[in-house]
């Protein structure tokens, strides 16, 4: 798997990174048409929280898909994640909202976490009521969905039938050996997690909060059923998986699928990678199981940890 060569991100900085960040999107494929795509202005607790709402062109299935965009906490928003939202809109037949939450190191934590959760809670009052919900997110914004799926279960607020997490970020101690193995990679390195972490939590002592690291939270019981996605070539592979793993020991249904050849951020490449597009198909099939669950009396699965994995094209029989 290459390294990287561009400029490390604690050196270009925030701004620089997100111009990065845009000069990627703007190569990018475009998505599927929508039925219609809108901009959605939710009220916060802190303010306005933007959104971008995507209804796809079948007839809508019975749910509601809130996605988290990753970044680091610091880059990404409403545009990077255009493509991906589309996909899997059209993947599910369900709405997406994808939410443009505060990036630091303007807005530091737990600004995020707000914005994420008074984002669930307009879908949940106002688009899924009656529908399945699912939160979802790659990396920042895996870290986000699960943050926000506990505190749900805690406070007795959204019910949230799925998170799907993408390579989540769950352990700001950065200790697992993948961090060690794939410190150098391409698209991220152990030292740009580094940074994002003291972009979005400059306090060490905040680090350990349960709304900052989920994979430190004693009590994992009672979250909704899980999707993880995990890269191979990835610092985050290892916590990853302990995460998935602590799911499943405490009684919930976990499903991984595990991509061996490939590296963080594979995941939006739907318009360049077929084993991206295999990964949206496959998580799609599993929000698309639990809206269907929804319309019929669901058959009760025995909780644990189920593993898929993939591989690229090339390597499939």
């Amino acid at each position: 798997m290459r390294r990287r060569s561009t400029v490390p991100m604690r050196e270009a900085g925030a701004a620089a990174s997100r111009a990065r960040a845009a000069a990627l999107r703007d190569g990018a494929a475009p998505g599927p048409e929508m039925a219609s795509v809108e901009r959605v202005d939710i009220p916060g607790r802190d303010g306005i929280v933007p959104t971008r709402r995507y209804r796809p062109r079948s007839d809508p299935a019975p749910g509601v898909v809130v996605y988290f965009h990753g970044g680091g906490w610091v880059v990404g928003g409403l545009d990077e994640s255009d493509g991906l939202c589309r996909t899997i809109a059209e993947f599910t037949s369900c709405e997406v909202l994808s939410v443009g939450y505060r990036l630091a190191p303007e807005h530091r934590f737990p600004a995020a976490v707000h914005d994420a959760e008074d984002a669930v809670a307009w879908v949940a009052n106002r688009l899924a009521p009656e529908a399945g919900l699912v939160v979802m997110g790659d990396s920042a914004g895996g870290n986000l969905a699960a943050v926000v799926a506990r505190r749900a279960r805690d406070r007795g607020g959204s019910r949230i039938d799925l998170q799907v997490l993408v390579y989540p970020v769950t352990d700001h101690r950065m200790t697992s050996r993948s961090y060690t193995e794939h410190a150098h990679q391409m698209l991220i390195s152990a030292d740009d997690l580094d940074w994002f972490w003291s972009q979005y939590v400059p306090r060490a002592s905040d680090r350990a909060s349960p709304d900052a690291s989920p994979g430190l939270v004693g009590d994992l019981a009672g979250l909704p059923p899980a999707v993880v996605v995990v890269a191979e070539y990835d610092p985050l592979r290892d916590e990853s998986l302990a995460y998935a793993r602590r799911l499943a020991d405490a009684g919930v249904e976990t499903t991984v699928y595990r991509y061996h050849s490939m590296a963080h951020g594979f995941f939006s490449l739907v318009g360049a990678l077929d084993t991206a597009v295999d990964a949206v198909r496959s998580v799609s099939a599993a929000i698309v199981d639990m809206c269907a669950a929804r319309r019929v009396p669901a058959v009760p699965r025995r909780p644990g940890l189920t593993v898929e994995t993939g591989h690229l094209e090339s390597e499939k029989a």
